[in-house]
C-alpha cells in the first residue's frame, strides 16, 4: 500500500497564535502513539499562520487519525482559536530525503 502525506495550513485568530501553538504541540503528543503515524509536524510562520505536514503508513492510518481521546480533546480546543477552517490536502509521496516513501 502507498503511504499518504497530508499537507495543510491554518490561521489563528488575532491574539491567539501562542495559544494555538500550545494546542498544536498537544496534538503532536497525542499523535505520537497513533498507529501508522510516521511524521506529524506543525510549523509556525509569520503572524497567525501555521503549516502542517504528516506522513501516514497507508490510507487506513490517515482515515483513523485523530480518533484517540487525547487527539479528540486537542481538536476540540483548537476550534476555539482558529480564524477559519484549516486548508488540508492528501497526496501520495513520490520522492523524499529523510524518510522512505
Amino acid at each position: 500500500m502507498s503511504k499518504v502525506s497530508m499537507i495543510g495550513t491554518m490561521t489563528s485568530q488575532d491574539g491567539k497564535a501562542d495559544e494555538m501553538e500550545a494546542i498544536l504541540k498537544e496534538m503532536v503528543e497525542a499523535a505520537r502513539n497513533e498507529p501508522g503515524v510516521e511524521i506529524y509536524s506543525y510549523h509556525r510562520g509569520e503572524g497567525n499562520e501555521f503549516g502542517f505536514f504528516a506522513v501516514m503508513t497507508n490510507q487506513e492510518a490517515a482515515q483513523g487519525h485523530g480518533q484517540t481521546e487525547a487527539m479528540q480533546a486537542a481538536m476540540q480546543k483548537i476550534g476555539g482559536v482558529m480564524a477559519a477552517p484549516p486548508q488540508m490536502s492528501m497526496s501520495t509521496p513520490i520522492a523524499a530525503v529523510g524518510y522512505d516513501v
